[in-house]
């Protein structure tokens, strides 16, 4: 599959932890990062009006960028700029999107970038949530390995992959995403504690299998089927059948499984069971 070229926009290059998941997608040759002076120059102003960086660390930022994406930068000529016939104040993005013959422009700002003046040049807007649901889609294993490499290297403070996760759902508007790389990464977790849960402790269940009632949750299994039902609003929150498994896992699952799973391996130990 051919590489996609991409113009990142200055609002999604510097809100973090949004900006580190994007460029370390782009450092792993996810895909092909561009963007020009004037969008990195966006992005720092950005940075040092809300007081993230001093104007001497904002500088150091752009150089460290640039000598990571040596290739990245694009030079736009203001005759091509005024031509353009999107919103005024981001006319520079897709005269950089041509110049870089980029396939997609990242953006939380869309409605500055209407189709009608991109589908003249074969231009695409997308929503960064939309891009990094794409990447992940296109090869889920390097998108989670990004985040995994992510979370591993924040050390002020430490976070965890499920942590790291909820901020860039909650903070960065990436729901979709997060919820995908939250079930690839958790599912497992999820699904052995289960299984566990309901081979010890599991009791018959009206409907054929066992099953077993949690305060939180209801888990049933039978053959080879397995479901998860939450007891809120959400209803059946993960289910394995026919070799496939579905389902959508919030971060606060994680959590509770992961602390059911603590505590489970530890009564187990107790008493002697394997």
């Amino acid at each position: 599959m051919e590489a996609l070229s991409v113009i990142v926009d200055s609002c999604v290059i510097f809100p973090m932890p949004l900006c580190d998941t994007l460029l370390r997608a782009a450092e792993t040759e996810l895909y092909i990062v561009h963007f020009s002076q004037e969008i990195l120059d966006g992005a720092t102003r950005n940075l040092v009006k809300k007081g993230k960086m001093t104007e001497v660390k904002a500088a150091r930022y752009q150089e460290s960028i640039k000598n990571t994406f040596p290739e990245a930068m694009v030079e736009v000529p203001a005759s091509l700029v005024e031509a353009m016939t999107n919103h005024p104040g981001d006319r520079h993005v897709v005269a950089a999107a041509i110049i870089a013959k980029a396939n997609i422009i990242v953006t939380d700002n869309l409605k500055h970038f209407p189709q009608e003046a991109l589908e003249p040049y074969g231009i695409e807007v997308q929503h960064p949530d939309v891009f990094l649901t794409q990447l992940f889609d296109n090869d889920p294993e390097s998108m989670v390995e990004v985040i995994r490499q992510q979370a591993e290297d924040l050390k002020n403070p430490p976070q965890t992959v499920a942590q790291l996760i909820e901020r860039l759902e909650k903070n960065n508007r990436v729901p979709e995403f997060a919820s995908r790389v939250r079930f690839y990464e958790y599912c497992d977790l999820v699904i052995e504690t289960a299984q566990k849960t309901l081979t010890l402790f599991g009791t018959p269940a009206a409907e054929g299998g066992r099953s077993y009632e949690g305060e939180r949750y209801r888990l049933w299994m039978k053959g080879q089927t397995i479901t998860i039902t939450a007891k809120d609003s959400r209803g059946e929150i993960l289910r394995v059948q026919n070799m496939e498994v579905e389902g959508n896992i919030s971060s606060e699952d994680v959590k509770l499984f992961q602390i059911f799973a603590q505590r489970l391996e530890q009564e187990l130990a107790t008493n002697g069971i394997e």
